[in-house]
């Protein structure tokens, strides 16, 4: 009796599930799909009708037939504008030109026959349908034209995200909340790899650096919030999934360059510094330097025509920001009750070289924040049944005094801490095509994200005591500065993260169904060190 029972669930759950992939949307999250229906002059459905789909870039054409009730599909396009052609026994030859494809979307095409020899030219429009009647998704489309004219500070073109209804920025620090969930439950890709870090469960490289990837690098981007299909998984929150921009048979590229300063911008009405006088200290206005140089461009064409395509990112950032040390308490260097002071066996040189000394780690601190970014990627169309990728993204940040990133730190110069971060990404895919019904797509990634933090060399008059004696305790003196090795550090790698990615995903068309079904594994393995404390540390109060 119980395992007729245990037979009849696993039967409802394993016909629940065919129901569920049954409805999917058979583009992957690197690709999009057209579909329509081929009809008579009567409006009557055409079956069997040959259907012929070109890439206008790369020449790559993928054919298939219409159903017994007249309807294509046809899956597993790269993102690019397209040629649809129809032909049918005594029908003229019907055409539609500038069918654009995005990802993870289907365009849809229908296509009326007439009788004749000549050529209809049937005109669509080059944009995905407004309503959705594919799948139950919430997502839209940031295409390539919204990347390039639309204004973005600093160019982490994810934030473009934040155009999607129900998205606000989550924090300070650049993490984007999708109907009200924590940041830290989104999923992000890139060309069908993960494009996350494990560890404190955001994107690659964290909020502290630019961005991971260039913007001219991506093509478009897709942000799902909900309803999203198994395949994306992981996510509470939304799913960012982008591709990246391929070369084709026309050379093309871009040239960049962005300089933004603060030479004529208004001063931060709570940016102060505090400054020793006689007889005490006084607040003046601080306008810490804030110079920011982006600058790059992007080149791709063809190796071998209509066969290998390249393509080329490359972006640098330099930016110069120097940060104001201050105390947390403007009276902190005010003259102290010498009587009290000298009664315990301090003399008046020792009082006031103590206060020099606290002066003298206080004011402006140099500290930088420079960027660099590579992509290249390869194309190759092998045969007409298979197509493969490879693309490597590069990235390294450097940032001396850049873990304090606020424009005034209540912190002394040498308590801010060094900043590094390396990422590099290896995406490889290859595609076939068994019929014009039954497509196979397998992903493969491996990435690092190497990130680092350690302290600053002691100023001059600090005490050191570890490290080779070229660092300073932490010293922390209630509701008045810390000045030495934070706490925190050093942070050796934070984390030193590897994964392994491999993943593939089998689509076929059954009638009216698109059935997907597939798999993802994830190997990850983190190296996390982190010397707390190490240099040693002193409170007082």
């Amino acid at each position: 009796m119980t395992k007729n029972i245990m037979l009849r669930i696993t039967t409802l759950a394993f016909l629940s599930l065919m129901f569920a992939v049954g409805m999917v949307f058979s583009q992957s999250t690197t690709t999009g799909a057209i579909n329509g229906r081929v009809t008579d002059p009567q409006g009557a459905v055409v079956p069997n009708a040959a259907v012929t789909v070109t890439n206008i870039g790369t020449n790559v054409a993928v054919t298939g037939t219409t159903s017994a009730i007249g309807d294509f599909r046809i899956a597993n396009l790269q993102p690019g504008i397209y040629r649809v052609e129809i032909s049918a026994g005594s029908f003229a030859p019907a055409k539609a030109e500038n069918v654009i494809v995005e990802v993870g979307q289907s365009t849809l095409v229908n296509v009326p026959l007439t009788i004749g020899e000549a050529t209809a030219d049937v005109t669509i429009t080059a944009e995905a349908p407004v309503i959705n009647t594919t799948d139950n998704a919430n997502a839209i489309n940031i295409n390539q034209t919204s990347i390039n004219e639309l204004p973005i500070n600093g160019r982490r073109w994810s934030n473009f995200a934040l155009l999607t209804p129900g998205t606000v920025p989550d924090g300070n620090f650049g993490l984007i909340s999708f109907r009200g969930i924590s940041g830290l439950l989104n999923n992000n890709t890139i060309d069908g790899g993960d494009n996350n870090q494990a560890f404190f469960s955001e994107e690659r490289g964290r909020t502290r650096i630019n961005y991971v990837i260039s913007q001219s690098a991506i093509r478009e981007f897709q942000v799902n919030t909900s309803n999203y299909s198994a395949e994306y998984g992981r996510s509470a929150g939304g799913v960012v999934n982008a591709v990246t921009k391929s070369g084709t048979n026309e050379f093309h590229g871009d040239v960049f360059y962005f300089n933004r300063n603060n030479r004529n911008g208004a001063r931060n009405p709570l940016a102060f510094n505090t400054v020793l006088v006689p007889g005490g200290t006084t607040l003046v206005d601080a306008k810490p330097k804030d110079l920011r140089q982006q600058g790059g461009g992007t080149i791709g064409g063809r190796i071998v025509k209509d066969k290998l395509f390249f393509f080329f990112s490359f972006d640098r950032q330099r930016r110069n920001f120097p940060g104001i040390a201050t105390f947390q308490n403007q009276n902190f260097l005010n003259t102290p009750n010498r009587t009290t002071l000298t009664s315990r066996g301090l003399t008046n040189a020792q009082i006031d070289s103590t206060i020099a000394f606290l002066n003298s780690v206080a004011g402006e601190n140099p500290r930088r924040g420079d960027q660099t970014l590579y992509l290249p990627k390869i194309d190759w169309i092998v045969n007409d049944k298979n197509s493969f990728s490879l693309s490597w993204n590069r990235m390294r940040w450097e940032s001396p005094n850049g873990v304090q990133t606020a424009p005034v730190v209540q912190r002394a110069r040498s308590n801010w801490g060094d900043d590094f971060v390396e990422v590099d990404s290896i995406n490889a895919r290859l595609q076939t095509s068994f019929s014009a019904n039954v497509l196979n797509e397998f992903r493969f990634q491996y990435s690092r994200d190497f990130e680092s933090q350690f302290g600053s060399p002691a100023l001059p008059g600090e005490p050191t005591t570890a490290l080779g004696g070229t660092r300073s305790p932490g010293v922390f003196i209630t509701n008045g500065f810390e000045f030495g090795t934070p706490n925190f550090l050093d942070r050796e790698s934070f984390p030193n993260e590897k994964r392994w990615q491999f993943a593939d995903s089998l689509s076929f068309s059954m009638g009216r169904h698109s059935i997907k079904v597939g798999g993802d594994i994830n190997y990850i393995k983190e190296d996390i060190v982190n010397l707390f404390r190490g240099a040693g540390s002193y409170s007082y109060n």
